[in-house]
């Protein structure tokens, strides 16, 4: 009886740890992804203020110069950049660690990609919302829609791809598939073309990570053989051998 108990809780320890290893693992890539999207926030507020100018205004002559010029208010603009765009992206990240207090699931790997398709919806949608909030006058031929469409919808759409990617590549294998390491890669790719929306991207691609690293372990596990199960199968086809030998 003693050894069938030592040999009962030696897959659980086994399981436990594989478990908070995974956990682990989640947890770091997340942490990291958080550390450089911070990292890269200036270059949203400079996207977003210097490129898109957000809260800016153009004119010509006076102060403005005969040529016209952007003049743009010190201070507000990069604050509401920060709020708004780096509160998110954190808050994201908070909810991911939570989540990875959960046991590691199927249900725990797509909670992590829906939390991967947030940033990139989001940093979208508002700096979009920031391009085009300006009415006034502007150079000529330029609109703030036409802006947001040279210097974020290459590399948005990019992400954006690399998630789809990614993503498929998370729910349809047990192993890290070539179509997660695609996704990833183009995560990256699409941040180098717009650099400034880094901080919502490597979020993203964060939570892209942390669902392959539970996707992989989740199914993985389910694959195995436990000691308990060959044990089982091996003392029915004893019994059988016995029986028929009789």
């Amino acid at each position: 009886m003693t050894t069938s108990s030592i040999d009962a809780a030696g897959p659980n320890t086994t399981s436990a740890r594989a478990e908070r290893g995974q956990t682990a693992a989640v947890a770091v890539a997340i942490v990291v992804g958080g550390i450089l999207a911070f990292l890269f926030a200036p270059r949203s507020v400079g996207l977003v203020i210097g490129t898109l100018h957000f809260t800016c205004s153009w004119g010509v002559g006076g102060e403005w110069g005969p040529d016209g010029a952007w003049v743009c208010p010190d201070g507000s603009g990069s604050l509401e950049v920060v709020v708004v765009l780096g509160g998110v992206s954190g808050l994201l990240l908070l909810a991911g660690l939570l989540i990875a207090i959960a046991r590691p699931s199927t249900g725990r790997s797509a909670a992590y990609l829906v939390l991967a398709a947030i940033p990139l919806a989001w940093v979208g949608v508002w700096t979009f919302s920031a391009a085009t909030a300006y009415t006034g006058p502007r150079p000529d031929g330029e609109t703030g829609a036409i802006l947001w469409a040279s210097t974020v919808l290459p590399g948005l759409a990019t992400c954006a791809l690399a998630l789809l990617v990614g993503a498929v590549g998370a729910v349809t294998s047990r192993r890290w598939p070539p179509a997660l390491w695609v996704g990833v890669g183009l995560m990256l790719l699409g941040t180098a073309l717009a650099p400034g929306i880094a901080i919502a991207t490597f979020v993203s691609g964060a939570m892209l990570t942390a669902a392959g690293i539970d996707r992989h372990r989740t199914r993985g596990a389910g694959m195995q053989k436990t000691p308990e199960s060959r044990g089982f199968r091996g003392s029915v086809r004893l019994w059988s051998l016995g029986d028929s030998n009789s």
